[in-house]
Formats: structure tokens, C-alpha cells, sequence
């Protein structure tokens, strides 16, 4: 039996609009995120509303994928967006699945409170640049209310905070150097 949450937030210097427009965009994952090997499905190079479903192929361990399907279950765009998976937890059909809950939040500023708060950086303003940005935070849940030992890799995969961290800060990493040389990612 398993029930955990892993929650990973960094601070992105840019409207929370733009960052919900990458991340809920499964096509950026590939090469952002280390795990992600492929994405396959309808529409993954654009923010995925609630409802649609697709294939994350996962790397849990050296020469060992999985194909994920996903559900996005929630979509505010530039608040919240979240999904669902329930895979199986070994190919053993009486060991059950784990049920998967991925959200992302992201609580910060407007376009407009980021310009004004670069107008006052430039102007020197005392504070400017205090705040500015959005918070980007990442909570996964895994339940698995079966007996079965949990492979490893996988227990791994929902327990370990080094992963998701990389991810936000490649995906920080990815979006500001395209603000700067105004390329797409």
C-alpha cells in the first residue's frame, strides 16, 4: 500500500500565462523533462483542455519505458492545470494500478504587473523585481491501495524530488532563453 504526495515549486521570472502555455503542452516535455521519452495524441503541441488523453512514454529505469496514458482532468489556464492516470503497477493484472494525480499551479503575476515591474526595475525603483514572476508548483499523488511490492524504479518515480526539480528548472531555463532570443521552444 502506497499514498504519497511529492511537491516541487520553483519561482519563473515570467507571466503565469506563458509558463501554464508551455507546461500544459505535452510535446514541450520531450527534451525537458528526462523521463519523457515520446508524447503521442491529438493536439499535444498546444495546452490540452480537460478531457483529452495521451500517451507520455516514460523512461522509469534504464532500457525500461512505460506508456502512461493521461487524462487532464483540470485546466484553468495560467491558475491550474492537472491529470490523471491509473497504470497498471506490474504486469501481473491481479496486482491492481496506482492511481496518479499531477497538478500544476502557477500563482503569480500578470503580463502587465511584469512589465510595470520592469519599468520600475529600469527606473530604479526601490523593491522593483521584488515578487515579480509566478510560482510554479508541481504535487504528485500516488495511491496504490494493492499489497504487490512496488517495483522500485516506480516507487522511485513518485518519491524522489530530484526529477520534477530538473524539470522546473529546465523548463525556467527553456522559456527564458526564448524570451531572450525570441525563439519558439
Amino acid at each position: 500500500m502506497l499514498d504519497t504526495t511529492l511537491e516541487v515549486s520553483l519561482h519563473i521570472p515570467l507571466s503565469a500565462a506563458e509558463i501554464y502555455a508551455f507546461m500544459a503542452t505535452p510535446d514541450n516535455w520531450v527534451g525537458t523533462f528526462a523521463a519523457t521519452k515520446a508524447v503521442r495524441g491529438e493536439n499535444t503541441d498546444r495546452p490540452v483542455p480537460v478531457g483529452a488523453r495521451f500517451v507520455d512514454v516514460i523512461e522509469v529505469a534504464p532500457d525500461t519505458t512505460v506508456e502512461v496514458e493521461w487524462t487532464v482532468t483540470r485546466d484553468e489556464p495560467g491558475a491550474i492545470w492537472q491529470m490523471t492516470t491509473d497504470p497498471a503497477i506490474s504486469a501481473d493484472p491481479a496486482d491492481g494500478t496506482v492511481h496518479i494525480v499531477i497538478t500544476y499551479t502557477f500563482a503569480g503575476g500578470t503580463e502587465t504587473e511584469l512589465a510595470a515591474d520592469t519599468v520600475a526595475a529600469a527606473a530604479g525603483s526601490a523593491g522593483a523585481g521584488a515578487g515579480a514572476g509566478t510560482l510554479v508548483t508541481r504535487a504528485l499523488r500516488a495511491t496504490y491501495l494493492g499489497n504487490s511490492p512496488i517495483p522500485l524504479a516506480y516507487r522511485d518515480s513518485w518519491t524522489d524530488q530530484a526529477g520534477p526539480a530538473h524539470f522546473l528548472q529546465t523548463v525556467r531555463e527553456t522559456l527564458l532563453n526564448t524570451r531572450s532570443t525570441g525563439r519558439r521552444p
